[in-house]
């Protein structure tokens, strides 16, 4: 079974010292203080701006009770010119006491692709940006991009069955608060600060990065505890899965993100990890499709894009290559956003097994290229 909790409730019991199967046994409880974190400089090759050193820290708080019952929660702590920020990546109840099947409540990952849920930590991407996919933050902003790291509050099932020798399938399904329109008004409408919200409207309700004006509104996913409108998130990831050499996955979700429930908002995704003897190589497909009023009847704004990367890891040395693609977008077959290329490449040096120094130089269409340095670690 893949399940990620599961895997951190069996580090969680070996770093105690006794046998998870033990512990379970016994009833005993476990309490673990883990994370990951990073110290970063981006420059621009060619401008004065960005040239600026960062950092930020995501400590994970990991509960177990009887053996049967994980809490897992994520803060998030970063600095943003003279502010610090802070968000709750996830905050989760996890039933493991069935066979093949875990439940999941409260606010987790969404299960939607690969990155968002298992690679976005720092020390785990293999570069220090989030492909072009996903933007280049956490929560509801996705700036320059199709899709935030989503996550949200609601309810997922998890099940995991072998077959054969080495394979398995590997079912997710949600349901949850889903998206809404990112306004200013969005802003403590419910009791709760929703900054990522505005944010999200600050930087793509009039010119994105690349192209033309968005025609749709911006949309934020989430960002807050209080619905909008009466409709849920419905989402869901099938994958085949082998060892822990290959993996195949296909993702989906749709909701009402207006106060009408008139508009929808849907996406899909296509996943494939593959791995042998220290070389790593993963692509992933994404396509939305997002509903707004025209002038006169509703439209339909259709996006897309893909990334590829493959990384070598050679004693402590592992070079990286990574090239993104975010299609033409189009409103009824007409373009009203210009797509575009992002190439990267990397050199990785592990100082430990948790503790990579990466260097990367970023091509990008549109805007200057960039230089990173990252130092980044998981404990």
């Amino acid at each position: 079974m893949r399940f990620q909790t599961i895997r951190v409730a069996i580090l969680a019991a070996c770093l105690s010292g006794l046998p998870f199967t033990s512990l379970a046994g016994q009833g005993q409880s476990i309490f673990v203080l883990s994370g990951y974190g990073d110290a970063t400089y981006e420059a621009a090759a060619t401008s004065d701006y960005p040239n600026d050193f960062s950092a930020s820290v995501s400590p994970i708080f990991l509960y177990t009770m009887g053996g049967n019952i994980l809490f897992e929660a994520e803060l998030e702590f970063g600095l943003s010119g003279a502010a610090t920020t802070t968000g709750l990546g996830y905050a989760q109840i996890d039933y493991l006491g069935f066979e093949s099947v875990q439940i999941i409540a409260g606010k987790f990952l969404l299960p939607f692709g690969i990155f968002g849920e298992r690679q976005h930590p720092t020390w785990i991407n293999k570069l220090p940006t989030a492909p072009v996919l996903y933007g280049h933050a956490h929560g509801g902003v996705a700036e320059g991009a199709l899709l935030p790291i989503m996550s949200d509050a609601g309810v997922m099932m998890r099940w995991a069955k072998p077959f054969a020798s080495k394979w398995a399938l590997d079912f997710s399904a949600y349901v949850t608060q889903g998206p809404r329109i990112a306004t200013e008004e969005a802003a403590g409408d419910d009791g709760h600060d929703d900054v990522h919200a505005s944010l999200q409207a600050s930087l793509i309700s009039s010119e994105p990065e690349h192209g033309d004006a968005v025609p749709a509104p911006p949309v934020a996913f989430g960002t807050s505890f209080a619905d909008n409108n009466k409709n849920k998130m419905l989402g869901a990831r099938i994958g085949l899965v082998k060892g822990p050499s290959f993996e195949v996955y296909a993702s989906g979700f749709h909701a009402m993100y207006d106060e009408g429930n008139f508009l929808d908002f849907k996406g899909g995704a296509l996943s494939l990890e593959w791995r042998r003897g220290g070389f790593e190589f993963r692509t992933e497909g994404v396509i939305t499709r997002q509903e707004f009023e025209g002038d006169d009847h509703f439209e339909t704004l259709n996006r897309g894009g893909f990334y590829a990367q493959a990384s070598k890891k050679v004693g402590q040395w592992e070079p990286v290559v990574r090239w993104g693609r975010l299609v033409d977008s189009t409103v009824d077959g007409v373009e009203v956003i210009e797509g575009h290329n992002e190439v990267a490449f990397g050199l990785n040096f592990w100082l430990e097994p948790t503790v990579p120094v990466k260097f990367a130089y970023e091509f990008h269409q549109g805007r200057d290229d960039r230089l990173y340095i990252q130092w980044a670690y998981g404990f």
